[in-house]
């Protein structure tokens, strides 16, 4: 496996199991840095780390949109809302702690909190939950399945007992 291909590149396609790896190790570098947050002269150094964890996370969810038949440009989105709901969720709670906004704001920032739960649900769902197209697609070949395997006696003799016995189970390779 090409880590640098995988985590920086934008072709290709990436599984489940990949995509979660690199984001649970993404959210590990965000929680230390959030945590040791005061560098003090290290400044570039969290600006730089930030921007790198940023473009990983960005090639690895177009790499599993991929993988999903689905355009790698979906990934601004996904990159969009998140923040964004951040964002929205603080202005939100920020109503009952104080804050005097009029019934119909209030409604519009119900709604629009649902609107963005749903969407966030939808992304979880589609990243994390489904499994990409079967075979290969546009992108390129399909990440799970692995190159057909070499016979398990690679010059079978005739010995009375059948090829088919010869040969190492497993799945027959799709061509």
């Amino acid at each position: 496996m090409d880590y640098a291909r995988l985590l920086f590149g934008f072709s290709g396609r990436t599984n489940r199991a990949r995509y979660l790896a690199v984001q649970l190790a993404l959210l590990t570098c965000w929680l230390v840095l959030w945590l040791k947050s005061p560098f003090g002269q290290w400044e570039v150094l969290q600006a730089g780390a930030v921007i790198a964890m940023l473009w990983i996370n960005a090639a690895t969810t177009a790499k599993r949109l991929h993988d999903r038949n689905r355009s790698g440009w979906w990934a601004i989105a996904v990159l969009i809302v998140n923040p964004l709901s951040y964002v929205y969720y603080a202005l939100f709670f920020g109503l009952y702690f104080g804050v005097d906004v009029s019934g119909a704001r209030e409604l519009l920032f119900v709604m629009g909190a649902v609107a963005l739960s749903v969407l966030q649900t939808w992304m979880v769902i589609e990243l994390f939950f489904l499994i990409g197209t079967d075979g290969r697609n546009r992108f390129g070949p399909d990440p799970t399945r692995t190159l057909p395997k070499a016979p398990l006696v690679s010059h079978p003799q005739s010995f009375g007992v059948p090829d088919f016995l010869l040969q190492r189970a497993g799945p027959a390779a799709r061509g």
